[in-house]
């Protein structure tokens, strides 16, 4: 969890919703990175500190098959 006042994080649970999908379809960090246009690394710390643009969160609601609405819970 990260430091802070809060105790939920939606950053956090967008992350673990991503993780838990690509998981679930199998689809590896480096498909996704490289779907994404970053290096698989880079995907790893996104991954991580929640970093992602607008731009990366639309490839990935593509590349994951999810919904508008249901990616929008999170933001």
């Amino acid at each position: 969890m990260r430091r802070g006042y809060c105790t939920e994080y939606s950053v956090d649970s967008l992350c673990d919703f991503i993780r838990g999908e690509m998981k679930r379809q199998r689809i590896r960090q480096t498909e996704a990175a490289e779907f994404i246009g970053v290096t698989q690394s880079r995907m790893a710390q996104k991954l991580n500190d929640g970093a992602f643009t607008v731009k990366e969160l639309k490839a990935l609601r593509i590349l994951l098959n999810i919904g508008a609405e249901e990616l929008s819970r999170f933001l």
